[in-house]
């Protein structure tokens, strides 16, 4: 049993070390795009949500999933990136309710999916722009009661 414990651990500390890692917590995945920018999602825990703060400078677009009538953050949702050409640039689950992403100098359109409900939204990427595009779903989540003092 202990052995086991052991290993678990070796293996979390191994993949939080790993090369090209940012550090951040499971949920939170990263990649590049088709033009070989860098992009990560994540933000279930608040950590994660710290720590994709500290680094939202370094991306030209946030996208952020919410549900429309409480503003509870959504993860899971599908979002495709096409350039102005129609060139799928990213497609992609999210791993939590943020996505940052480099894009590159152009125009593109953004569709979030979630529940069979697809949102879409355009933007332009200029030299030091840094867009944030928020998606509100027409769903239901549920939410933890707020804490009662006693």
């Amino acid at each position: 049993m202990r052995s086991s414990i052991a290993l678990a651990a070796s293996v979390c500390i191994a993949c939080l070390l790993a090369p090209g890692s940012l550090g951040l917590a499971f949920a939170t995945s990263e990649g590049k795009t088709a033009q070989g920018e860098a992009y990560v999602s994540g933000g279930v825990a608040l950590s994660e949500r710290d720590a994709l703060d500290k680094l939202r400078a370094s991306y030209s677009l946030r996208v952020v999933t919410a549900a429309k009538k409480t503003g509870s953050y959504l993860a899971d949702a599908q979002v495709k990136i096409t350039d102005a050409s129609g060139k799928t640039v990213l497609d992609t689950k999210l791993d939590g309710p943020w996505l940052l992403v480099n894009l590159k100098l152009g125009q593109y359109k953004v569709d979030a999916t979630f529940r069979q409900q697809t949102l879409s939204k355009t933007t332009t990427v200029h030299e030091g722009d840094r867009h944030e595009m928020p998606f509100y779903f027409d769903v239901e989540v549920e939410t933890l009661p707020k804490a009662t003092k006693d």
